[in-house]
């Protein structure tokens, strides 16, 4: 049975599956500003999804007290964003394209990769949503690929590849700060937008326009009014 080009295993899609047999996963992602999202299908082996997240923390040693040991704390930094790894399986051996032999698997795999460029009217790649039937696995934007071409026509022509992918998980400004610690005490991070000042981000980070000085002494900025876009810039701690 062959779907999109690609050489299913009997038994294809069928609910319940056994471990190890290869399902059909659909890539949903934004094309550019328009409403009707792209897709993209693929297979992949469902036996195992693993979603990966990272909490960082900093260790600290306190000085213990009467010459006791050092007591070790550990101080909390951040949440990086969820990471998922998948591997997307691409079979055209079995599908002739009009006569002439089997496909070329790019012709596919090309699709996976392009989802890593930058979309014109995004000014960024697309962000994507990856589901299996009714499981919405994941949303994000792939972050890493690796293509592994593993069959061959005699005149060179990849016809079967692998590829592993890694989207890491996107969310708005809006969930974002609506996760996070709000107290004016906690160091954090803030990507600058088009019309940020110093005294607007003072404003939503501190509660007041006027605090902007230790965001400017922070990121070593001499000159206010030159803050770019796309900038990462430093909230420090202004608590005692």
């Amino acid at each position: 049975m062959t779907i999109a080009g690609f050489e299913a295993v009997p038994g294809f899609p069928g609910a319940g599956a056994s471990s190890g047999e290869l399902q059909k996963l659909t890539i949903y992602y934004q094309q550019g500003t328009s409403p009707v999202p792209g897709q993209i299908e693929a297979l992949f082996n469902p036996s195992e999804i693993s979603v990966t997240r990272s909490v960082w923390w900093d260790r600290l040693n306190a000085v213990g007290q009467g010459g006791g040991t050092p007591a070790v704390v550990q101080e909390f930094r951040s949440v990086a964003a969820d990471t998922i790894t998948i591997d997307l399986f691409f079979d055209t051996y079995e599908r002739p394209a009009a006569g002439l032999g089997a496909a070329d698997v790019r012709r596919h795999t090309g699709r996976i990769a392009g989802l890593a460029d930058v979309t014109p009217q995004l000014h960024r790649p697309p962000v994507c949503s990856l589901r299996w039937g009714l499981f919405d696995i994941f949303t994000g934007v792939l972050t890493s690929l690796s293509q592994r071409f593993t069959l061959f026509l005699p005149n060179g022509t990849p016809v079967r590849a692998t590829l592993t992918c890694e989207f890491t998980q996107v969310t708005s400004w809006a969930h974002a700060r609506a996760g996070e610690l709000q107290s004016a005490d906690v160091i954090k991070t803030r990507l600058v937008r088009r019309y940020d000042t110093l005294q607007s981000l003072a404003a939503d980070e501190y509660g007041d326009p006027a605090l902007w000085r230790p965001i400017a002494e922070a990121n070593g900025i001499v000159r206010p009014r030159d803050l770019q876009p796309g900038t990462v810039l430093t909230i420090p701690r202004i608590g005692p």
